[in-house]
């Protein structure tokens, strides 16, 4: 199994992770226009914890003033369902919202673009039938980064939108560039990629085609790596309520 074990001491965490609470947004008018029906964004915001929530000691006074503010956010995900059996012409519809859409529903689909899947899709999918969910951003804030939180937020994600979906999909690219432009060759590009590729391996996604990588929901490997997530979120919590750490 690949590791999303963290990579920083949890000293520097900047609050319990065990307090980290996920909200998810989707809005659309009564009567969808365009492809609304046929490519559905959500929204998914990360904060620590929630505005007005007492159940919790103040980490403020524990982690010496340096944690969040209850129910402040401290990243965010995006997510995509593309619909089965609209009618609408879901190539274009993805193509029209950005490049990696376009990337990963070129991957899966037939070639016309509006009904069924691509032979090479359904042959690496159980049930290739239904929606698709496609794992678009996952974005946290510096200070939360290198603890293995993106993959356990992303798995999260993943099981409560991911009904009637026969699988999800991501393309692994860069989300974000150094401020010195003149660092990113190719084989910097190419090391990042191969990076955040082995982050989403590590909750069941395997490599289909063009860069694509793909998880099949029949399958309970995913189950397996999603429960081993939270067991290890569970012991870095553990790890910073001890006495010591922060």
């Amino acid at each position: 199994m690949t590791s999303a074990m963290p990579k920083r001491p949890v000293s520097e965490l900047p609050g319990d992770p065990a307090r980290l609470h996920l909200r998810y947004g989707h809005g659309h008018p009564a009567v969808p226009y365009d492809s609304e029906d046929t490519l559905e964004p959500w929204h998914v915001a990360v904060t620590y914890g929630t505005a007005g929530d007492e159940d919790w000691e103040d980490d403020e006074e524990e982690g010496g003033g340096h944690a969040p503010a209850a129910g402040s956010e401290i990243g965010h995900l995006i997510l995509w369902r593309l619909r089965d059996y609209t009618g609408e012409n879901r190539w274009e519809a993805a193509d029209a919202e950005s490049g990696d859409l376009e990337v990963i529903v070129s991957a899966v689909l037939g070639r016309s673009g509006r009904t069924g899947y691509s032979a090479a899709f359904e042959k690496a999918v159980t049930h290739p039938v239904g929606d698709l969910l496609i794992l678009d951003r996952v974005s946290l804030d510096k200070a939360w980064r290198g603890f293995g939180l993106g993959p356990a937020l992303a798995v999260e994600a993943i099981r409560r939108l991911s009904g009637g979906c026969c699988a999800v999909a991501v393309f692994p690219g860069m989300g974000e560039y150094p401020e010195d432009r003149e660092q990113v060759t190719e084989a910097y590009r190419l090391q990042a990629k191969k990076k955040i590729a082995a982050l989403w391996e590590s909750i069941g996604f395997q490599p289909f085609r063009r860069g694509v990588w793909l998880l099949d929901t029949a399958l309970r490997r995913p189950e397996e790596l999603m429960q081993a997530r939270r067991a290890q979120l569970r012991a870095l919590g553990t790890a910073f309520q001890q006495p010591g750490s922060v």
